[in-house]
């Protein structure tokens, strides 16, 4: 009978200091995973942070190559935002939006400069950039937008294409709308595109001023949070609707304009530029 007790007695206590055993491994494995996890997390957190950090000197440089008209800044932030691009594993439309960004930016240097030949090498590169962000995010309407306008230099750049590149361009635009119809900067190119092309073919002062005015209207709305997404364009916005009044020779309300312009970014040279234009023009006057 005692030997029997004694036998109970020990396999109760080996089941017990099995149990301690196993909750003990149990409790350093949850440990060691969650100091893991914490690891884990904390080099993610870091690392976007220094996508972040890289991402907004990238625009910064875009925005000042922007401001002062100049080409090597806005080759330099083409750069960084294709170095962000090669950095990354997955797929991110955004960065490939930035890269035809940039190069729509160069494209519009070098077109206005009368270099056809580099303004050609731009666009066509931008092209590539936004199809591929499209593939990669089909509801990202501004990809969309910036592809129709783009559509629109291949035209001034070859005007032989304009049968068929005319209508893409037209198709483009209206899939940008029909994603995101409130976004400022999809109403913004359109506005631009408008006050550029002749009312015979659809274009005109006071068509531009539509959309530009809505763009506006947008832009006094938006809150962007998050670093990854555009925020370009407001100061834009104001310069170009001050242009479209000026054309109407409502010099007053382009005045205004600009002078809004530059209360949104005080170092955007086309709205400086312009305003020193109108300032004189008044004067000849």
């Amino acid at each position: 009978m005692v030997n029997r007790t004694k036998r109970k007695y020990r396999i109760v206590l080996g089941l017990v200091q099995s149990l301690v055993f196993i909750f003990w491994m149990a409790f350093i494995f949850i440990s060691y995973s969650g100091s893991q996890s914490t690891g884990e997390n904390s080099f993610q957190t870091e690392q976007n942070s220094k996508f972040i950090r890289a991402l907004e000197e990238a625009k910064s440089k875009l925005q000042a190559g922007l401001n002062a008209w100049n080409v090597e800044l806005l080759k330099e932030s083409r750069d960084l935002f294709l170095n962000l691009l090669l950095r990354q594993k997955a797929e991110n439309a955004y960065l490939h939006y930035y890269i035809s960004l940039a190069d729509f930016r160069l494209t519009t240097f070098y077109f206005s400069s009368n270099n056809k030949e580099e303004a050609e090498r731009y666009n066509s590169e931008a092209q590539k950039y936004l199809e591929k962000a499209m593939e990669i995010d089909p509801g990202f309407g501004e990809s969309f937008a910036l592809y129709s306008f783009l559509l629109g230099y291949e035209i001034a750049l070859h005007p032989e294409r304009a049968m068929s590149l005319g209508p893409k361009s037209f198709e483009y635009s209206g899939k940008a709308f029909a994603k995101e119809p409130d976004n400022p900067r999809i109403n913004l190119l359109q506005g631009f595109s408008l006050l550029y092309t002749p009312e015979a073919y659809g274009g005109g002062t006071d068509k531009a001023i539509e959309f530009l005015e809505k763009s506006i209207r947008l832009f006094e709305k938006e809150k962007i949070k998050d670093a990854l997404k555009p925020s370009w364009g407001k100061e834009e916005a104001y310069t170009f609707l001050a242009r479209a009044y000026a054309q109407k020779k409502e010099y007053e309300k382009a005045f205004e304009l600009l002078k809004k312009a530059l209360e949104v970014n005080p170092e955007f040279g086309m709205a400086k530029e312009t305003l020193r234009s109108l300032e004189k023009e008044k004067k000849e006057k």
